[in-house]
């Protein structure tokens, strides 16, 4: 073999020597990124993966929990960062579901409480959730206003609306704090109007999914059918929080 063969050869070997170095050295290769499952949560901020990378949670990875999926990068000093648990079919505990009403909408002549359009949220199976809301209101002094949660078949309800009472619901003028408890259906609650004005009702508590998963939706109607419109108010809004 000729000697010039022999540096070409040489020349090639330390080349990729160099391109395995650097695929492996985070010096050289630079920041990068990947998935990966916990497998330990420690308590100084830091989780363990599944393939032994321990990395510093961000302020926004909250509630970690073992066999998360999760993002994790890597600086160019070699530090790990978990950037926070990747999208799941489900949601997981601590997840918040939020809904806001984008436009109002106004019914009249009813008494049957049917969806609104803006104001549901998706569910688990088997998930418990802490209820809130703001719903904003105006509706006729004779119609007065109903209002209820439904969600998925076999769920449990327990919350209160807090709002305006009318004649048939502790005392007129008073607030409605009665607890209401329902299934699937919710119970309705029938709450009171000042006048013409926009008023609200400030519904607190807690949903209980069963073995279905599915939709808690506002349900709405007139209390007393009438031709004048009842209305549900832009901005109005329910959040519910994964407790469970």
């Amino acid at each position: 073999m000729s000697s010039s063969a022999s540096a070409a050869d040489l020349a090639d070997a330390i080349r990729y020597q160099a391109v395995q170095a650097s695929a492996s050295t985070p010096t050289v290769r630079g920041a990068d990124w990947r998935l990966a499952t916990v497998a330990i949560v420690n308590s100084d901020g830091t989780v363990v993966t599944t393939d032994g990378i321990t990395a510093r949670r961000l302020e926004s990875y909250r509630s970690p929990a073992v066999s998360d999926q999760i993002v994790i990068t890597i600086s160019g000093s070699g530090n790990w960062l978990a950037a926070g648990r990747t999208a799941v079919a489900a949601d997981s505990v601590g997840t918040t579901l939020f809904a806001r009403k984008t436009a109002d909408t106004a019914r009249t002549s009813t008494t049957t409480a049917t969806d609104d359009p803006h104001l549901s949220v998706p569910v688990s199976a088997s998930a418990t959730y802490t209820v809130d809301g703001l719903i904003v209101y105006n509706t006729p002094t004779a119609a007065d206003f109903k209002f209820q949660f439904a969600a998925p078949s076999g769920a449990t309800q327990l919350w209160s609306p807090w709002a305006i009472s009318d004649d048939s619901d502790v005392n007129s003028g008073g607030t409605v704090g009665r607890i209401r408890t329902g299934t699937s259906t919710g119970a309705a609650t029938q709450l009171g109007v000042l006048a013409t004005v926009n008023v609200t009702c400030r519904p607190v508590g807690l949903i209980r999914t069963g073995a279905t998963a599915g939709t808690v939706v506002v349900q709405w109607a007139q209390g007393t059918s009438n031709a004048s419109a009842t209305t549900v108010i832009t901005d109005s809004w329910i959040k519910l929080q994964r407790v469970a």
